[in-house]
């Protein structure tokens, strides 16, 4: 036998998934747990950058912060097949809360097409 080649030669032995997440199927949740916490650091940072010129603006984004950061907690969350359509209803709802209320806040800011007296 050649070295390096394994003991094994047939085509199962030595045939890798077709989906790479199948290798390491953890890797999947931590990498999405992952980028829900940047993606509320992200929301966090933008909200400081903004209290600078746009203060109502600035302080909507910083609430919507901790929002996301527990919205990733819960759904980085290991959870029963019967509950992920609820999981995912919920993320589905919270998206489009903050989408809305970005809107809003973008209408109403400065400059914006709508505005408040």
């Amino acid at each position: 036998m050649p070295p390096g080649q394994p003991e094994d030669c047939s085509p199962d032995a030595t045939a890798l998934p077709e989906d790479p997440e199948d290798l390491s199927p953890g890797t999947a949740a931590e990498r999405t747990r992952l980028a829900w916490e940047r993606t509320a650091i992200t929301f966090g940072v933008v909200g400081l950058v903004m209290l600078r010129d746009e203060p109502v603006a600035g302080l909507i984004v910083l609430a919507v912060t901790p929002l996301i950061w527990a919205l990733a907690r819960y759904v980085s969350a290991t959870a029963p097949p019967e509950t992920r359509a609820r999981r995912l209803l919920l993320v589905t709802v919270a998206v489009t809360g903050v989408a809305v209320v970005a809107t809003v806040a973008a209408l109403l800011g400065h400059g914006g097409p709508i505005r408040l007296r």
